[in-house]
């Protein structure tokens, strides 16, 4: 994807608006056991702050991956907001402090699927769960308990703590 601010960097308080989408498949070996189930869809309004450009963006896709309890196929939408500052690399010099935090880009058409796809991985969650009423797979006999209903006894005692169990039924 590529922003070109020609534009709103010439124009002090300029305003512009992009609606980007793309495939972003070539990123699926860094994502371990993700793949996009959909085009990655970017909004993006680019504010000339003067020193620098306020970013304010919008990310939607979705993922094709495993729920983490059930191990049923699932599908994840992704929806994220995110806001970045892009300083021209000729003033990033000047503001040492901005230069840290802040995105510099050299050429006035700036290629952003680095930037997208780093917002992306910091949104997904650890662990991805088809729905929050998932009762996952029984630990005894392995059946998708949200599917089939099994009749396993899932009493078992750690050695380790059996002493415990005893302590009440002493007093």
């Amino acid at each position: 994807m590529k922003v070109n601010v020609a534009q709103v960097r010439r124009n002090e308080n300029g305003i512009a608006h992009f609606d980007l989408e793309e495939d972003f498949s070539a990123y699926e070996s860094e994502l371990n056991g993700l793949s996009f189930a959909a085009p990655v869809r970017v909004q993006l309004q680019v504010t000339n702050l003067g020193k620098s450009l306020l970013v304010l963006g919008k990310v939607q896709t979705k993922f094709k991956t495993q729920c983490g309890c059930c191990l049923d196929d699932i599908i994840y939408p992704l929806e994220l907001s995110y806001e970045d500052e892009w300083v021209y690399g000729g003033m990033a010099m000047a503001e040492e402090e901005q230069s840290e935090s802040a995105f510099i880009f050299e050429k006035d058409e700036i290629e952003i699927n680095e930037r997208i796809f780093e917002q992306i991985v910091l949104a997904l969650p650890m662990r991805f769960i088809c729905s929050p009423e998932c009762q996952g797979l029984c630990p005894v006999c392995g059946v998708n308990r949200n599917h089939t209903s099994c009749e396993c006894v899932l009493e078992q005692t750690d050695p380790r703590l059996a002493a415990l169990a005893q302590w009440s039924k002493r007093d």
